[in-house]
């Protein structure tokens, strides 16, 4: 017999599990008869209740396993039905995920009546919530959840069954990696970030001694335009209007706001079909720019130079430093998203942030978990998490490194 869980947590940043200001607060059952609610404290009953069934019903349940395994619950060895990601095979894998009202109306069945996410708008956190109105809501989300599982199996073909059992078989192994995360050294970031700045503002004193009285900047496309291929630049400045008279600021200059235009003449001829949506503006990526040719070249390479190394420190080095302090992780470490259903080919995706796409210039920030490759364990996993499946953590070091 299967049994649905779902779990109520803090709120902070979604309730993302690895953020360290986040609790949970309730665990609530049902299979099929009767529901229960929990408290995390209720360890005992809980594990004793998941080890009586051989298959979990969870929706969204890459989010909720994280939070049992966080607090040492043993869902491993259990087959997981995500009514989710279900939906997402049932119906031709959609781009988008649907919410659980959402699979409720489209299967005829009432939406639950949300006392608890009118609370959340109104900033009340989830462990101030009376603890009657939790249950009822808990008690409500795994009631509905396990009657869409009943509604669901019969519409699965033998081969969209098939594909469903080996995706939530897939959600096991990046809830894995999930959990894990990625350890990267803080105070490497911070050196290199400083060198870097040194680099970047050298490439900019350059570029701006081109036109010395005109202020461009260089993260602007439509002012990188009007630098390469010609165009106007609108430079805001205090313009002196007199002197105050009276009061306080008697005898002190006084301005008011205006813009001031600089025309800059055409340093290359824009390629075919590079204009964009606005007017006078045209393309300044990496491919365009790469295909620019003229005595002028030298300035399209400081300009490479400058995108690449910005892009390097604000993705890396300071990029990751920030993406950490606010998602509140475990100091030195990312827990990065892996989704399933968001690329629209079905294939995989990371972001927050995307591991899939390490710049090989940034890899020595990145430290591995085992000693020239050696099946060794070398580093201490944060004291809060339990043991992990040290198979799967393994493959994932040497993939990541």
């Amino acid at each position: 017999m299967p049994l649905c869980v779902d779990i109520e947590c803090t709120t902070y940043n979604k309730g993302n599990p690895y953020d360290q200001r986040n609790k949970l607060v309730s665990i609530h059952c049902h299979d099929g008869t009767q529901s229960w609610s929990f408290k995390p404290s209720d360890k005992v009953e809980v594990q004793e209740l998941i080890d009586k069934h051989d298959l979990l019903i969870l929706f969204n349940a890459k989010f909720d396993i994280s939070w049992l395994r966080l607090y040492s619950f043993n869902v491993t060895n259990k087959k997981i039905y995500d009514v989710q990601l279900a939906e997402y095979y049932l119906s031709n894998q959609q781009h988008k995920l649907p919410s659980l009202d959402e699979v409720l109306v489209k299967y005829g069945l009432p939406v639950k009546v949300d006392k608890v996410a009118a609370l959340w708008d109104a900033g009340v956190q989830t462990d101030d919530i009376p603890w009657d109105v939790l249950c009822e809501y808990g008690e409500g989300d795994v009631e509905k959840t396990y009657a869409l599982y009943v509604l669901q199996l019969p519409k699965f073909s033998q081969k969209k069954k098939i594909l469903f059992d080996l995706a939530c078989q897939d959600l096991l192994v990046l809830q894995e990696m999930e959990w894990n995360g990625l350890h990267y050294n803080q105070e490497l970031c911070h050196e290199k970030s400083k060198a870097l700045q040194q680099d970047i503002q050298q490439l900019r004193t350059k570029l701006d001694a081109v036109y010395p009285d005109v202020p461009i900047n260089w993260n602007s496309n439509d002012q990188l335009s009007a630098f390469l291929y010609g165009g106007t630049i609108k430079e805001e400045y205090k313009e002196l209007v007199g002197f105050y008279k009276t009061g306080v600021k008697a005898g002190q200059p006084k301005y008011k706001n205006a813009i001031r235009e600089h025309q800059l003449p055409r340093l290359f001829t824009p390629l075919q079909k590079s204009e964009m949506a606005k007017p006078g503006v045209y393309a300044t990526d990496e491919g365009t720019l790469r295909k620019l040719k003229g005595k002028n070249k030298k300035y399209v390479e400081l300009l490479l130079e400058l995108a690449k190394l910005t892009k390097l420190d604000e993705t890396y080095y300071q990029g990751l430093d920030k993406l950490n302090a606010e998602m509140h992780w475990p100091k030195n470490y990312l827990h990065g998203q892996f989704n399933q259903t968001i690329a629209r080919t079905g294939r995989l995706s990371s972001s927050r942030p995307n591991l899939q796409n390490l710049s090989g210039e940034a890899l020595d920030i990145f430290i591995t978990r085992y000693r020239s490759g050696a099946n060794q364990l070398c580093e201490v996993f944060p004291s809060w998490w339990p043991a992990h499946n040290e198979a799967v953590v393994w493959a994932l070091s040497r993939c990541s490194t």
